[in-house]
């Protein structure tokens, strides 16, 4: 089965965990909460490519429990201990690593990569219960 593509909004920040301090989001938070209900299925891992992580080669993140990467500064101190418990998915990674080599890409695996901003804040919107596998 074939799953949609999103280019999805990652907000500002933690802004999930900071809903008095940045109000305004409810419409970036609809969107994510409606992506469960339009793909219809539950996916077997979410692909995130994400603009808060750069290599020179093309890096997956392998880990079967990704740690927590708070990439940024000036929030409260709160926001620096969220946690988003979804699993990683080494299998899926190991298969993209393949996808990729096999077009012609460099690639290499990062098992110490953690979720950033990027990742964890639009995807505990969409899927609060951090249920799906994430890479």
């Amino acid at each position: 089965m074939t799953l949609p593509t999103y280019f999805i909004s990652h907000g500002g920040g933690p802004w999930p965990w900071l809903q008095k301090e940045m109000p305004g989001m409810d419409l970036l938070a609809a969107s994510l909460q409606a992506i469960p209900q339009q793909i219809g299925v539950t996916p077997k891992a979410i692909l995130v490519s994400s603009g808060h992580w750069e290599e020179q080669d093309f890096t997956v993140m392998s880990s079967a429990a990704p740690p927590m990467l708070y990439d940024y500064s000036g929030f409260p101190e709160h926001t620096y201990h969220i946690k988003y418990s979804a699993p990683g998915a080494p299998q899926v990674a190991h298969r993209v690593q393949e996808l990729l080599e096999n077009a012609g890409f460099q690639t290499k695996s990062d098992p110490l990569r953690g979720f950033d901003h990027g990742v964890f804040a639009p995807l505990f919107v969409a899927y609060p219960e951090a249920n799906v596998p994430i890479l």
